[in-house]
C-alpha cells in the first residue's frame, strides 16, 4: 500500500508558494519601467517639440523626479502608519493594502507613460498629470504588505528565505517585458510609426496583465489572524505617534541596514538609471554627427536584457544556500557586496585601458559578473527587513513591520530619486535633446563625448566605492549577532502562541 503524504502546510503548500511567487509582479515591473521614464521623457515622449524648447524635456524629468522623491519621505511613513494602526481583520489587515497596492501601482504606472497631446503641451497640466500617476503609483508601492505578512506567518529563517526568493522570482518574471522594454516598443513601433505611442502602449498592455496577476496572488495568500488576548491588550498594543517615534530613535538594526542598504544599493541604481543612456551613445552613436543606429541599439539592449536575466533566475535558487555558508544574513549580504564592488574595480580598470571601448560584450560579460552577487544580496537584504521588524517587535511588543519596510522604501525610491538625477544633470549640462521621430541627437553635439565619458565613470568608478562602502557598514556596525538572534526568535514564538491561543478561547465563548 502506497502510503499518504502529508500535506505540507501553509506557506510550504503549493497555494502559499504560487501566492508569493505572484503577488508582486506588478510592482516588478512597475518599479524596473520606471527606470525608464526619464528616457521616456526625452528621448520618446514628444515634449521639446510640444513645449516648443530645446532641452526642456531633460530639466522637466530631472526636477520631477526630485519632487516625487521629497513627497516620498513624507507620504510613506503615513501610509505605514496607516496599515500598522489598523486592525487585524479574517481577511488579513495587509493582505488588503495589498489588494489595493496592485490596482493602484498599475493604474499609476500607466498614467505617468501615458502623456495626452494637450497634456504634454502644457507646462501647467504636464506636472500635475505626472504627478497624479506618481502618486498612485508611490501608494500601490508603500501598501505592499508582502513583507509585513510573511514576518507574522514565521520566525524560521528557512521557510523566509524560501518564500522571499519565490517572491523575487516571481518579480524576476514580471521584469521580463521592462528588461526587452525598447526592443518590444521598437517592434510594436513598425506597425504605428510613431515610438512615444508605441512605448506608451507597451506600457499599458504590460501593467494591465501584471496587475491582474498580482491581484490573483494577493487572493491566494493567508494571513495569520493574531488576536489580543483582551480588550485591555488591544488598548495596550494599539500604535501611536509616540510609539513610532520610540522605534525609530531606538531601532539600531533598521538603521545600520538601511545606512547600508543605501550605499549599496546605489551601484544598482546608478546602473539601471545611466545604462540606457550608456549603452545607445557609448556603442551606437557617431559622435560627430548624433545620429544613433536605432537596430544596433534595441539589439544590444536585447542582448544586454538575456545575459541579465542569468544571474536573476540563478540567484534566489542559491540565495539561501549562501546564507546558511555565511551562517546569517548580515554576513552574507555584506560579503556579496564587496565582491561585487571588486569586480566594478576590474570594469574601471578595463575602461582605463580601452578594453572596454573594444566592444559592448567586454562591458556585458563584466557587468554580468558584478550583477550575480548584486543579485544574490537582494535577498539577505529583504531578510533583514524582516528581521529588522522583529527587533521592533521584540524590545516593543508591538509589530510596525509597514513602518520598518516603509522606512526602506523610502530608501529605495531616495537612492532611484540620485540615480536618475546623477544621469539628468549631465543631461542638463550639454542640453540633452533627442529628435523623437528620427532619434538623432539634436543638442550641441561638442558636448556629447564629455557626457558620454562622466556616464562611464558613473557606471564603473562610483559602484566600486559604493560597495566597498556597504560591507564596511555591514561588517562593524550591524548589531545582531547570532546569539541575540536565537534568543530573539524564541522570544516572539512564544508570544505569538499566547496571542493565539487567547483568540482560541475567546472564539469558546
Amino acid at each position: 500500500m502506497k502510503r499518504k503524504r502529508t500535506p505540507k502546510p501553509y506557506p510550504d503548500n503549493l497555494r502559499g508558494q504560487v501566492g508569493f511567487f505572484t503577488v508582486s509582479w506588478v510592482h516588478g515591473f512597475a518599479t524596473m519601467v520606471f527606470a525608464l521614464f526619464m528616457q521616456f521623457l526625452t528621448d520618446y515622449s514628444g515634449i521639446d517639440a510640444a513645449i516648443g524648447k530645446v532641452g526642456y524635456a531633460a530639466a522637466f524629468g530631472t526636477v520631477i523626479l526630485l519632487v516625487t522623491r521629497i513627497v516620498d519621505a513624507v507620504d510613506d511613513p503615513l501610509q505605514a502608519w496607516i496599515m500598522d494602526r489598523s486592525k487585524e481583520k479574517k481577511f488579513g489587515k495587509y493582505r488588503l493594502f495589498t489588494l489595493y497596492s496592485a490596482i493602484l501601482c498599475a493604474v499609476g504606472i500607466i498614467i505617468m507613460f501615458t502623456l495626452p497631446d494637450a497634456i504634454k503641451s502644457n507646462a501647467i497640466l504636464l506636472p500635475i498629470w505626472v504627478m497624479f500617476g506618481y502618486l498612485l503609483y508611490e501608494m500601490g508601492f508603500a501598501f505592499n504588505g508582502t513583507g509585513p505578512i510573511l514576518q507574522k506567518i514565521t520566525t524560521d529563517t528557512r521557510i523566509r528565505t524560501k518564500m522571499t526568493s519565490l517572491i523575487r522570482m516571481g518579480v524576476i518574471i514580471s521584469v521580463i517585458p521592462s528588461v526587452f522594454f525598447i526592443p518590444i516598443a521598437t517592434a510594436v513601433n513598425s506597425g504605428i510609426g510613431n515610438m512615444g505611442k508605441s512605448f506608451s502602449l507597451t506600457c499599458v498592455m504590460t501593467a494591465a496583465i501584471t496587475g491582474t496577476i498580482s491581484v490573483m496572488g494577493t487572493l491566494l495568500i493567508k494571513e495569520p489572524y493574531l488576536g489580543n488576548v483582551s480588550k485591555e491588550d488591544e488598548e495596550e498594543t494599539r500604535l501611536t505617534v509616540k510609539d513610532i517615534w520610540e522605534m525609530l530613535k531606538t531601532n539600531k538594526p533598521l538603521w545600520v541596514h538601511n545606512i547600508a542598504y543605501f550605499i549599496g544599493n546605489m551601484s544598482f541604481g546608478i546602473s539601471s538609471a545611466v545604462l540606457v543612456y550608456f549603452l545607445k551613445w557609448f556603442y551606437c552613436a557617431d559622435m560627430k554627427t548624433g545620429v544613433v543606429d536605432e537596430i544596433a541599439y534595441a539589439s544590444i539592449y536585447a542582448i544586454y536584457g538575456v545575459v541579465s536575466l542569468v544571474p536573476n533566475f540563478l540567484t534566489p535558487l542559491v540565495a539561501g544556500f549562501v546564507v546558511k555558508i555565511f551562517g546569517s544574513v548580515d554576513r552574507a549580504a555584506r560579503a556579496c557586496e564587496l565582491i561585487a564592488g571588486l569586480i566594478y574595480g576590474v570594469m574601471f580598470v578595463c575602461y582605463l585601458l580601452g578594453l572596454l571601448q573594444l566592444s559592448p560584450f567586454v562591458f556585458i560579460g563584466l557587468n554580468l559578473l558584478a550583477s550575480i552577487p548584486m543579485s544574490i544580496a537582494v535577498i539577505p537584504s529583504m531578510l533583514l527587513n524582516t528581521e529588522c521588524a522583529d527587533y521592533v517587535e521584540y524590545t516593543t511588543g508591538k509589530n510596525m513591520t509597514a513602518m520598518t519596510t516603509a522606512v526602506n522604501n523610502v530608501v529605495n525610491k531616495t537612492q532611484a530619486a540620485l540615480a536618475a538625477l546623477i544621469p539628468g544633470i549631465f543631461l542638463m549640462m550639454v542640453g540633452y535633446s533627442v529628435n523623437s521621430a528620427t532619434g538623432a541627437y539634436a543638442g550641441d553635439l561638442t558636448k556629447l563625448p564629455g557626457m558620454v565619458n562622466g556616464l562611464t565613470i558613473v557606471m564603473t568608478l562610483v559602484p566600486l566605492v559604493v560597495a566597498v562602502g556597504a560591507w564596511a557598514v555591514y561588517r562593524f556596525a550591524y548589531p545582531i549577532t547570532p546569539e541575540f538572534r536565537k534568543k530573539m526568535t524564541a522570544e516572539l514564538e512564544q508570544r505569538r502562541a499566547k496571542m493565539r491561543e487567547g483568540e482560541n478561547e475567546e472564539g469558546k465563548i
